[in-house]
C-alpha cells in the first residue's frame, strides 16, 4: 500500500537534511541563473600608476564603473545575496515597498535614488553599466527595455513592485534629431512595453511563482516641456512639438493615458492604474558623474571653468532653467501623492503635471552669467545669428495646485551653485589623485593618518633582476642635469648634454646581463654594461695623479675581455623613485658623478656611501627593450618621454618623470581649485542671503575680441588631460587647457549601443567568392559602413555647428603678389615620390574653385608656400599684399588664412628633435599673430602650433596613388576579423621619438610571435616593408613619434581600414577640434610600450570592428585629391570640407582680453 501525503510529510519533517536538500537545490538554482547571465568576464587591469591619458583603458572596459570585487560582486544585479531567493519564496523581511526605476543611471535617476533609498527597496534597470554612485543596497540589472528584450517581462514575473519610474529614454535632440525612428523605439516602444508589463499585473490573479499576491505599481511617467509647441506655455492639453524629442514623448504620455483609460472605464477600481506625468523643462545642476557632457549646460561649466571655448547659438530658444534639486522635489511629491491610501483609487485621465522654472533664459545672457559668475577666460563662439525666438513664459500653476510644488532655487542661485559643485568635484579629485599616486608632504599630508606607501611605479621596480638583457641608455646627474654616458671611440667613456644630429644624445646602448651573486635585495641587482655593438663591457680604473683633477677620480672604459678590469656594479635603485647609484660590489663605495666647473663636463670618482648623508643615486637609465612581456622596471619613471610632454628647455633634468610632473601638477591643481571653490561658496552665501541682485551689480564677463593674439592665456603651456578628472583638463591657473582627443564619452547616445554598427549577425561569408582574382572579403565590413551617420564620429560641439551652419565660410584667394607665378611653376607642387609637402598647392587650387570677390569674403586666404625646394617662401609679400589691397584685413574684419606643411609648422626653422627645438628655439614669424594657419604640425607643447587659433590638416602622403588603387572603396578594404596581424610598423630609428620606436618594434619575450588567429602566423609585423599588404593585414598602425608628433603615415592607415594608435603625447591629429579621434583610434602611452600587444588585445573585437566602420566613414579627410582634378575637394567631405568648417569655427570665435589695471 502507498503511503499517504501525511507519512511522506511526517518522513520529511523528521528527517531535516531533507528539507535542507530542497531549500539548497533552491537557492543554487537561483544564484546559477543570476550568476550565468549577469557576472562579467574580469578585465585586464590597468597596472599604470600617474594617468597616461591613454584611450585603450576604456575600450578594453578597464573603465567600467565596477565595483571592487571582493565587496560589491564584479558589477552584477547587487544588492542582498538573497533578494531574488527571498523575493521568489515570499520571505522577505524588508518592510519597505518595493520600486523600480528604468534609467536609474541617467542624470535624473542618479540624482533621484540617494532622496529614496531610505524608504524604499529599489532595482534600477538600464543599458549603462552600474554607476559607482548608487547606493550599496540598489539592485541593479543592466539590460534592454526595448520590445525586443525580455528583460522585463523576467522582472515582472519575479517581483512585485509598489511604484514604477519610468526614466529610460533620450531626452537629448541632438541625439533624437538624426534617428527619429530608432528614437521612437526607445521613447514609445520601451515605454509601451513597461506599460504592458505594468497591465499584465492587472490581469494576473496569483503570482507566476509560487506565493504572494500580484501588485498592480503606479507609474511615473517623465516626459519633456518639448511636447508642447514654440507657442504653448503648457497650460493647455495640446500637444504640438516641432521637436524630435518632443514627437516621441508626446506618443510615450499617450501610451499611458489610453491604458489609464481602458481600465478606468472598463474594470473595478481595485485593478485600475493610478499615474502621473511629469514634464520637466531645462534641468540642470547634476553632478558631473552624472551629467551627460555634450549638453549646453554642461559644457557651458567646464568650459567655463577650463578656459576651453565656451559655444552657444543666439538662434536657440530660450530655455527654462530648473534646478535638479527642484526636479527630484517634484519627484518626490508625485510619489506621496500617488501613495495616498486616503485618494480615491480609481483613476481616469492621468495626471500631467509641468515642472518649470517660470522663467526663460536666452542661452548668451547665461552664457554671460556663468563668465562672471566663474571669472572664465574661455574663448567664446556664438554659431547662431542673433535671432533668438520669442517664447512664452511657461507655468507652473498647475504644480502647485495638484502637488503643492514649486521651484525654491532661482536660475542666478543655481547657476552659482552648480559651477561650487563643479569646482568642488575637480577640486576633491586633484586632492584625491595627489593622495592615490603621490608621496604626502608638508602641504599636502595623507588624509586621516592613512598614507599609501605602494606606489605602482615603485612596486614595479622591486626586482630589478628583470633588467637582465635589457638594453639601455645610461645618464648621471650634472648640476641637476642629465650627461649622457658615450664610448665613441670603443674604449674610453664620457658623459654629457651633446646631441647628434636625428639620433637626440651622444649616448651608447648597454645590454644589462645580471651576474650570480649579488644582494638579496630586490632593489639591487649584480650586473655588467655590455656594449650593444660588442665593443667591451662598461667599467672603470683609477687614474694615475697626472690624469687626476679629484682624489679617487677614475675613467669609464669598455673592456674587452670579461675578466679585466673592475665591470661588475650593484645598480641599487630609490625605493621611492627610478633614480640609481652604481655600487662597487663587495665594498661600501660607489660610483660618483661630479660636474667639471673647468669646461662643463662630468667627470667621476669612487667615494665611499657613508660620505653623503643620505643615499646618493645620480644615476638614470632609459630602458628600451626588455626580453619580457610587461612590468619593465624604470620605464614608469621614463625620464625622455616626460620631458618631451613636460620639459622646455633644451637638456632634461635629472629628476624628471612623468610621476613627478603630474605630482606637481595635482598639488597646484588642488591650491587652485579650492581656492576657485572658496571664491563660488562666498558669492552663492551672498546670493542666497537677499543679495542676488547686487552680488554682480556691474560686473561682466572679460571683454573680448576677434584677434587670437588678444587672447590672455595664449602665451602658457598647455594642461594636462586626465580622462578621468571631472572636466578632464587639470587646470592649475597657469596654464591653459587644450582639447582632449583620447577620452572616450562619458555617456553616449543610448541609441548608438541599442543598435551598434558593427554586429556580428552581419557576417555573411557565403555571399563572398573564393574563386582566384573574384576572391573577395566578408560584406561585415561593408554593412557596418551602411549603418555609420559620419555625425556620429563629430565631436558634439563639431555636429551642433555643422547642423547649424551646413555652408561653407566665405572665402576669397588673395592672388597677385609679387613672385607668386614663379612659385607655382615650380614642380614641387604636384605629388613626389618622397618629402610630399604640397597639401598647400591642393588646397589654394580648390579654394579657387569656389572664391567670392573680396568685399563678401569672411576668410581671406593668402597663397604662400612653406615648403617647396628651389623656390623662396615669401610670407610676407603675400600678406603684405593682401593688406595693401584687400579692405578690412587691416581693421581686423576679415581673417587671414595659409596652409603652413613643414615639419615644425608655424615655427620658421627646422630642428631634428624637441630639445634642438626648443634650444634654438624655434619661434613662429610675427606675422602669424592673427592669422589661422591650416598646419600639418599640432604639437601643442611647443609654439609651433596654437590650438585654439590654428586648424591641423593632414600631410598629403606620398602612398596617395597606390593608397588609392588599392582601396578605392569600403569593398577593398579587409574587414577586422579577417585580418591576421594585431599591429604593423615599418619606419626608421631617428628623431625625437627614437626611443618610442625601438620599445615599439622590441620582441618583448616573444609577445609578438603569439598567434592572433591560430594558423596565420605572428600577430606582431615589423619591418617587412610589404606597406599595401601591411596595412590591409593590420588591425592596429601604431604612430609613434617621429621628428615631431605628425606623420603622413597616419593617413595611410586610416584610408587603409587600420585603427592607428596614438603614441605621441601633446599631440592634435587633423581635425581635432571637429572629429571625435576616440571613435576611431587608440591612445597609448610611451610608458606602455613593454605591454602594447597585451593592450590592444583586450580591446573586444566588436569594439574594433565599430571602431574601423567609424574610421572608413570619415576616411576621405585624410586624402587629398589629385593633382589634375584639386576641384573634386569641393564634391567629397576630404580635407577641404573640413578645413574650411573648423575655419568657420574660428572665424565666430572671440578672445577674452587681460584688461589693463587702472593707476
Amino acid at each position: 500500500m502507498s503511503p499517504s501525503a501525511l507519512q511522506v510529510l511526517y518522513h520529511v519533517i523528521q528527517k531535516p537534511r531533507y528539507i535542507l536538500s530542497v531549500c539548497l537545490l533552491i537557492a543554487l538554482s537561483t544564484l546559477y541563473l543570476r550568476w550565468s547571465n549577469d557576472t562579467p568576464a574580469i578585465p585586464l587591469r590597468s597596472t599604470n600608476g600617474a594617468s597616461t591619458g591613454s584611450s585603450w583603458e576604456a575600450l578594453a572596459g578597464l573603465t567600467t564603473e565596477y565595483y571592487d570585487d571582493e565587496d560589491e560582486g564584479m558589477g552584477m544585479a547587487v544588492g542582498e545575496w538573497g533578494q531574488g531567493v527571498k523575493g521568489w519564496l515570499g520571505w522577505n523581511k524588508d518592510q519597505r515597498r518595493t520600486l523600480l526605476i528604468t534609467g536609474g543611471a541617467g542624470q535624473l535617476g542618479q540624482s533621484l535614488i540617494p532622496a529614496l533609498v531610505n524608504d524604499w527597496n529599489i532595482q534600477v534597470i538600464d543599458i549603462a553599466p552600474r554607476p559607482t554612485s548608487l547606493p550599496k543596497s540598489v539592485i541593479y540589472h543592466r539590460d534592454s527595455i526595448l520590445p525586443s528584450s525580455a528583460a522585463l517581462s523576467s522582472l515582472f514575473s519575479s517581483n512585485s513592485f509598489d511604484g514604477v519610474i519610468h526614466l529610460a529614454g533620450v531626452s537629448l535632440e541632438s541625439w533624437c534629431r538624426p534617428k527619429e525612428n530608432e528614437c521612437h523605439e526607445v521613447n514609445v516602444g520601451a515605454t509601451e512595453e513597461l506599460l504592458k508589463q505594468v497591465e499584465n499585473t492587472i490581469t494576473q490573479t496569483k503570482r507566476s511563482r509560487m506565493w504572494g499576491e500580484v501588485k498592480t505599481p503606479w507609474v511615473i511617467l517623465a516626459s519633456s516641456m518639448d511636447v508642447f509647441g514654440p507657442d504653448n506655455n503648457g497650460e493647455t492639453p495640446k500637444r504640438d512639438s516641432q521637436t524630435a524629442v518632443g514627437r516621441t514623448k508626446a506618443k510615450a504620455e499617450e501610451a499611458l493615458e489610453k491604458l489609464v483609460r481602458r481600465y478606468a472605464s472598463h474594470h473595478e477600481d481595485e485593478k485600475s492604474v493610478k499615474a502621473t506625468i511629469l514634464r520637466f523643462s531645462d534641468v540642470y545642476g547634476y553632478s558631473q558623474s552624472a551629467a551627460i557632457p555634450e549638453t549646453f549646460i554642461n559644457s557651458l561649466f567646464t568650459n567655463a571653468l577650463t578656459g576651453l571655448p565656451i559655444q552657444y547659438s543666439s538662434d536657440a530658444p530660450p530655455l527654462d532653467l530648473l534646478h535638479v534639486d527642484d526636479a527630484v522635489s517634484g519627484i518626490l511629491k508625485a510619489i506621496l501623492k500617488l501613495e495616498d491610501t486616503s485618494l480615491i483609487p480609481g483613476q481616469e485621465e492621468v495626471e500631467a503635471i509641468n515642472l518649470v522654472q517660470g522663467q526663460r533664459w536666452k542661452t548668451q545672457d547665461i552664457v554671460e552669467v556663468v563668465r562672471t559668475q566663474s571669472h572664465s577666460m574661455s574663448p567664446i563662439r556664438d554659431i547662431g545669428d542673433k535671432h533668438t525666438p520669442e517664447l512664452p513664459m511657461l507655468s507652473a500653476a498647475g504644480a502647485l495646485q495638484v502637488l503643492g510644488w514649486k521651484p525654491t532655487i532661482s536660475p542666478t542661485i543655481g547657476l552659482g551653485l552648480a559651477l561650487e559643485q563643479l569646482s568642488e568635484e575637480i577640486a576633491e579629485y586633484s586632492r584625491q589623485y595627489h593622495h592615490q599616486h603621490c608621496a604626502p608632504t608638508a602641504d599636502f599630508p595623507a588624509s586621516d593618518g592613512h598614507v599609501v606607501t605602494k606606489f605602482v611605479e615603485d612596486e614595479r621596480n622591486r626586482n630589478m633582476k628583470k633588467l637582465e638583457g635589457c638594453t639601455v641608455n645610461m645618464a648621471f646627474d650634472h648640476e641637476g642635469w642629465l650627461h649622457h654616458v658615450k664610448c665613441e671611440d670603443g674604449k674610453h667613456c664620457m658623459a654629457d648634454g651633446q646631441k647628434v644630429t636625428a639620433m637626440n644624445w651622444n649616448q651608447s646602448v648597454f645590454i644589462v646581463r645580471q651576474v650570480k651573486g649579488g644582494p638579496r635585495d630586490d632593489r639591487v641587482v649584480r650586473v655588467v654594461f655590455e656594449e650593444e655593438k660588442g665593443m667591451g663591457y662598461l667599467g672603470y680604473k683609477k687614474l694615475d695623479e697626472a690624469g687626476s683633477s679629484l682624489e679617487n677620480q677614475v675613467g669609464l672604459e669598455l673592456f674587452k675581455d670579461y675578466d679585466k678590469g673592475s665591470i661588475e656594479f650593484d645598480v641599487e635603485v630609490n625605493p621611492h623613485a627610478s633614480f640609481l647609484r652604481l655600487l662597487i660590489p663587495g665594498t661600501d663605495n660607489q660610483i660618483h658623478a661630479v660636474s667639471n666647473t673647468a669646461n662643463h663636463s662630468t667627470i667621476f670618482t669612487i667615494e665611499h656611501t657613508a660620505k653623503f648623508i643620505d643615499p646618493h643615486f645620480d644615476m638614470r637609465l632609459n630602458v628600451l627593450c626588455c626580453p619580457s612581456e610587461g612590468d619593465w622596471p624604470l620605464l614608469l619613471d621614463d625620464y625622455e618621454s616626460a620631458d618631451m610632454r613636460f620639459g622646455s628647455t633644451g637638456q632634461i633634468p635629472f629628476n624628471t618623470s612623468r610621476r613627478l610632473h603630474l605630482c606637481g601638477r595635482a598639488e597646484r591643481a588642488v591650491r587652485y581649485n579650492f581656492g576657485r571653490l572658496s571664491e563660488a561658496r562666498q558669492a552663492v552665501n551672498k546670493v542666497e542671503n537677499g543679495q542676488e541682485a547686487h552680488v554682480w551689480k556691474g560686473q561682466h564677463g572679460a571683454n573680448t575680441k576677434s584677434t587670437p593674439h588678444s587672447w590672455a592665456l595664449k602665451q602658457l603651456p598647455a594642461c594636462w588631460n586626465d580622462c578621468n578628472s571631472p572636466a578632464i583638463c587639470v587646470q592649475t591657473g597657469d596654464c591653459k587647457c587644450v582639447q582632449a582627443d583620447q577620452c572616450q564619452p562619458k555617456r553616449e547616445n543610448p541609441i548608438l549601443s541599442l543598435w551598434p554598427v558593427a554586429d556580428p549577425k552581419d557576417d555573411d561569408s557565403s555571399s563572398k567568392s573564393h574563386l582566384g582574382s573574384l576572391a573577395g572579403y566578408s560584406p561585415v565590413l561593408v554593412k557596418a559602413v551602411s549603418k555609420v551617420d559620419w555625425h556620429d564620429v563629430l565631436l558634439p560641439a563639431a555636429r551642433e555647428a555643422i547642423t547649424a551652419h551646413p555652408e561653407f565660410v566665405k572665402v576669397h584667394v588673395a592672388d597677385g603678389y609679387k613672385g607668386q607665378a614663379e612659385i607655382e611653376a615650380a614642380p614641387c607642387h604636384n605629388l613626389q615620390t618622397k618629402h610630399c609637402f604640397s597639401a598647400d598647392s591642393i588646397m589654394y587650387k580648390a579654394l579657387r574653385h569656389m572664391q567670392v570677390p573680396a568685399e563678401e569674403a569672411e576668410l581671406v586666404v593668402i597663397p604662400v608656400y612653406q615648403q617647396c625646394t628651389g623656390t623662396k617662401f615669401l610670407l610676407h609679400d603675400g600678406i603684405h599684399h593682401a593688406m595693401e589691397n584687400i579692405p578690412g584685413i587691416k581693421s581686423g574684419e576679415k581673417t587671414m588664412a595659409l596652409v603652413l606643411t613643414h615639419d615644425w609648422g608655424i615655427c620658421v626653422a627646422f630642428s631634428w628633435e624637441i630639445w634642438s627645438a626648443r634650444e634654438q628655439p624655434l619661434y613662429p614669424d610675427w606675422i602669424l599673430n592673427n592669422v589661422l594657419v591650416w598646419s600639418v604640425m599640432g604639437d601643442y607643447d611647443s609654439p609651433c602650433y596654437r590650438p585654439p587659433q590654428d586648424v591641423v590638416v593632414p600631410a598629403r602622403t606620398c602612398q596617395s596613388i597606390n593608397l588609392r588603387e588599392t582601396f578605392p572603396d569600403a569593398q577593398h578594404i579587409k574587414p577586422m576579423r579577417e585580418r591576421t596581424n594585431l599591429l604593423t610598423w615599418s619606419g626608421t630609428y631617428w628623431g625625437t621619438g627614437k626611443s618610442d620606436r625601438l620599445r615599439l618594434t622590441c620582441e618583448r619575450g616573444g609577445a609578438g610571435q603569439k598567434e592572433l588567429i591560430k594558423g596565420k602566423g605572428a600577430q606582431s609585423n615589423f619591418e617587412s616593408w610589404d606597406y599595401m599588404n601591411d596595412l590591409n593585414n593590420a588591425r592596429f598602425c601604431p604612430q609613434p613619434r617621429g621628428i615631431a608628433g605628425w606623420s603622413p603615415r597616419t593617413n595611410d592607415a586610416i584610408f587603409a581600414g587600420c585603427i592607428p594608435v596614438l603614441i605621441a603625447e601633446g599631440s592634435h591629429y587633423p581635425f581635432a577640434s571637429f572629429l571625435d579621434w576616440s571613435k576611431f583610434s587608440v591612445r597609448v602611452a610611451p610608458t606602455e610600450l613593454d605591454r602594447i600587444e597585451q593592450i590592444l588585445a583586450a580591446i573586444p573585437l566588436s569594439k574594433v570592428e565599430e571602431m574601423q566602420a567609424n574610421l572608413v566613414s570619415v576616411r576621405e579627410a585624410f586624402m587629398y585629391s589629385t593633382d589634375e582634378r584639386p576641384e573634386d575637394e569641393l564634391d567629397r567631405r576630404g580635407p577641404m570640407f573640413f578645413a574650411l568648417h573648423e575655419a568657420g569655427l574660428r572665424v565666430r570665435t572671440r578672445y577674452p582680453i587681460k584688461e589693463k589695471k587702472a593707476t
